[in-house]
């Protein structure tokens, strides 16, 4: 969750909660704000303006719900709460304080009107995996040459090393580091490197994240190890970051995949996990978030498209 500090000073601060808050910049901030999100005068709190869809916070809060109090303690305009007799700290203190499983209990204004709100605190779904069996495993697929893995930590620190993957990692792959999952199966497949050989001959890029597979959104790997299983198409088009894109023969890769792998001594062209029930359900899963996807970007290009015709008449009508 993402939400505004507000007080009667009308100071202004963002910051997350899933499940700290944690203050990220202070800005001045209109006292009109105060009466849009009806808030008095004499109050303080924390405007909501983002919610992670896939979070407990989404189905108990909504936008420009104000949080008054955290705890039964209130929220200082200075966003602070009492902490000892004549001390007070932040108050993303009692949020820290809470662990994975634990209930908060939040005082909230809803349009006007005060009301309790409760939700049990769960595990943050990281977009990218951080720990090694923990929350990410070694996974591959390999077509063509291409090596394909899913975005993690301890990707990153292999092919950078431990110490300068965060200086030496394209800025696209940083980013995907502090974005959560709008579903549980969904990762960044980047293309890791390019086998070299004379069908993709003249590619030479590296770490960057796979868009899209023949126009269609990659949702995880097992979701682009199946396109790519069953395309019927002559050609394999991957689109990568940038609008940079690979285009290969898909007859040259089914047959020189195999010796790919022999002279590279790889014994398989993925990993086990896109093996079996597993892989097939995520790889479902993937093609279901795909074709919402393409169906909302569908819409919203017709809507665009609605929006101007209804518009104002062409200069020079």
């Amino acid at each position: 969750m993402v939400g505004y500090k507000l007080g009667a000073t009308g100071q202004l601060c963002w910051q997350y909660m899933l499940p700290l808050l944690q203050a990220r910049a202070v800005t001045s901030c209109p006292c009109a704000l105060q009466i849009t999100v009806q808030v008095p005068e004499d109050a303080s709190g924390c405007v909501v303006v983002k919610l992670e869809p896939s979070t407990e916070a989404a189905t108990h809060l909504q936008l420009a719900d104000v949080i008054l109090e955290v705890e039964g303690v209130p929220i200082a305009a200075d966003e602070t709460i009492q902490f000892r007799d004549d001390e007070r700290v932040d108050y993303s203190h009692l949020i820290s304080l809470k662990h994975v499983g634990d209930t908060l209990n939040l005082k909230i204004l809803r349009q006007g009107k005060v009301a309790d709100v409760s939700f049990q605190l769960q595990k943050q779904q990281h977009l990218v995996g951080i720990l090694h069996e923990v929350d990410c495993l070694p996974s591959y697929y390999i077509t063509g040459g291409l090596v394909f893995a899913p975005l993690s930590l301890p990707c990153m620190e292999a092919v950078y090393g431990s110490r300068k993957w965060r200086t030496l990692a394209p800025v696209s792959v940083l980013q995907a580091f502090v974005q959560q999952r709008t579903s549980p199966t969904q990762q960044v497949v980047i293309l890791v490197q390019v086998l070299s050989h004379e069908i993709n001959h003249g590619y030479k890029y590296n770490v960057l994240p796979v868009e899209t597979f023949n126009g269609i959104p990659v949702h995880n790997l097992a979701h682009l190890a199946a396109m790519v299983d069953a395309c019927s198409d002559p050609y394999l088009n991957f689109g990568l970051e940038g609008g940079r894109f690979i285009t290969l023969d898909k007859q040259q890769v089914s047959e020189h995949t195999p010796h790919i792998l022999k002279i590279n001594n790889i014994p398989s062209d993925r990993s086990e996990d896109l093996l079996g029930e597993a892989a097939a359900a995520a790889a479902a899963a993937g093609a279901e978030a795909a074709a919402t996807a393409t169906a909302a970007a569908a819409a919203g290009a017709g809507g665009g498209g609605a929006a101007a015709s209804n518009g104002s008449p062409a200069e020079g009508s």
